[in-house]
């Protein structure tokens, strides 16, 4: 399922071997999976801090550790240290992360979810911020919550009117609306 190569298992093992922390492993995430929005990352982790999900996988000087949720976004993924020019670097190859757009049978949510993530989340993130579907009505109202630079913004009645809601409608022309439940009175990490 996730295979990591013989050279790549050698160079994590002495990331591994400079940490003063013994108790370290792997924690291999995969965030946005199923979209084209999907990171594999890797990060440090003490095992007694993951939720409950993760299975652990024994590698030569290390345990990595995977959320069982993403099992199917890392099937057929490898990791390998690569030649950058200045040095070598790990890359994962995960040609199941990203997933594949919903086909037009699919349920509307679906289809939804789909493009908030892969067209306009991406857009939103260079101001920090990001947008999540709370729910369609049954009379095809999409609500939306925004966050991170988004929540609180100046800019976002705008953002939603002119840039969302347009491109949501013109894919989706049978919503009735599209409306935002943010709560935009916390401005802490507003873009604007």
């Amino acid at each position: 399922m996730f295979n990591i190569t013989d050279e790549a298992q050698t160079y994590v093992k002495d990331l591994f071997a400079q940490q003063d922390d013994r108790e370290l492993g792997l924690k291999v995430d995969v965030e946005r999976a199923g979209t084209p929005a999907a990171v594999v990352s890797f990060n440090f982790c003490h095992p007694k801090d993951l939720t409950p999900g993760y299975d652990k996988f024994e590698y030569e000087g290390f345990l990595a550790y995977i959320d069982q949720v993403n099992f199917p976004y890392l099937k057929e993924s490898e990791v390998a240290l690569k030649d950058s020019g200045t040095g070598k670097k790990l890359t994962i190859t995960a040609p199941n992360a990203k997933g594949e757009e919903p086909k037009e049978d699919a349920s509307l949510e679906e289809r939804i979810k789909y493009v908030l993530a892969a067209d306009i989340s991406p857009e939103l993130a260079s101001h920090g911020g990001f947008i999540d579907l709370v729910e369609i009505t049954k009379d095809k109202d999409v609500i939306l919550n925004f966050g991170g630079g988004c929540q609180g913004c100046s800019s976002v009645k705008a953002t939603l009117e002119q840039g969302v809601e347009a491109r949501l409608r013109s894919r989706f022309p049978e919503i009735k609306s599209v409306r935002d439940v943010t709560d935009h009175t916390k401005t802490d990490n507003a873009y604007m």
